[in-house]
């Protein structure tokens, strides 16, 4: 079973940064944040450090409004959208509200 162990660190990077548009290499993937406003930020992981090697995760986060929202829209396995959400809920264990699209996908 492959282990993300990487994730926590990737989100507490994400969650403390004050860019609203950055990129950079921890891990050797690639994290590609996008925004354009404060309080939100949409985000790529890739599996190494060349953004064509192909996404590990997309998932967009909005901590502007008094309930934190998390949205996963994709990953590459079960194990990484939880590996995302335990990240979040470390830094934010009481106010996290979930959409996790990756369920979905499972259903189907």
């Amino acid at each position: 079973m492959k282990r993300y162990n990487y994730i926590r660190r990737i989100v507490d990077k994400l969650t403390s940064s004050g860019s609203n548009n950055e990129e950079f290499i921890l891990y050797n993937h690639l994290v590609d944040m996008q925004s354009g406003t404060d309080g939100f930020f949409a985000v790529s992981i890739y599996s190494t450090a060349d953004r064509y090697s192909g996404e590990v995760a997309v998932f967009s986060f909005d901590y502007l409004t008094r309930s934190l929202y998390l949205y996963i829209e994709d990953a590459e396995s079960r194990q990484m959208a939880d590996a995302i959400i335990s990240a979040f809920k470390t830094f934010y264990p009481d106010y996290l509200k979930i959409i996790d699209d990756t369920l979905k996908q499972e259903e189907i």
